[in-house]
């Protein structure tokens, strides 16, 4: 498909929907009205407990549901994958000395795991609305005052 990824309803809604198009809710996949947040049984502590900081708030903003719960499960394991190379590589160094090359230092191998790991977990986040830049497009509507009396006035007229 090309072209700009569609961005999910509940993110236009909560930016005010800038480009002032119709939002289609009839016709839109909805989530289920109650969400089960257990963490997937095959996430890693790690990815479990980044499960556990952001699925809540994610839900609460609509921003999580039913159906995105595999690509959340993809970004925490990769944030746990992400995380623990760059343990290994402050444990051990950007670079490593070689077994079969007369111990020549060499890039260490946890270097590519975490590069990569981390531009997965930046594109995962921006799907989320978790970065600064997607966020600061996110404009959330302040509650409207409602007047305690305003059902009454329909009464009285009708």
């Amino acid at each position: 498909m090309r072209g700009r990824k569609p961005v999910p309803t509940a993110l236009k809604i909560l930016r005010g929907n800038p480009g002032q198009r119709r939002i289609d809710l009839e016709h839109e996949a909805a989530p289920g009205a109650a969400l089960d947040l257990t963490p997937p049984a095959y996430l890693s502590e790690d990815a479990r407990a980044e499960w556990a900081d952001k699925s809540e708030m994610l839900a609460r903003l609509g921003l999580l549901t039913e159906a995105d719960l595999d690509a959340f499960a993809l970004y925490c394991q990769t944030f746990a994958r992400w995380k623990e190379a760059e343990a290994a590589l402050l444990k051990s160094g950007l670079l490593i000395k070689s077994g079969s090359n007369n111990g020549i230092p060499v890039v260490n191998p946890y270097l590519g795991i975490a590069t990569k790991a981390q531009a997965q977990c930046s594109r995962m986040l921006i799907e989320f609305g978790l970065t600064p830049s997607s966020r600061a497009r996110v404009k959330v509507e302040k509650p409207k005052k409602v007047d305690k009396f305003a059902r009454f006035e329909k009464a009285s007229h009708g």
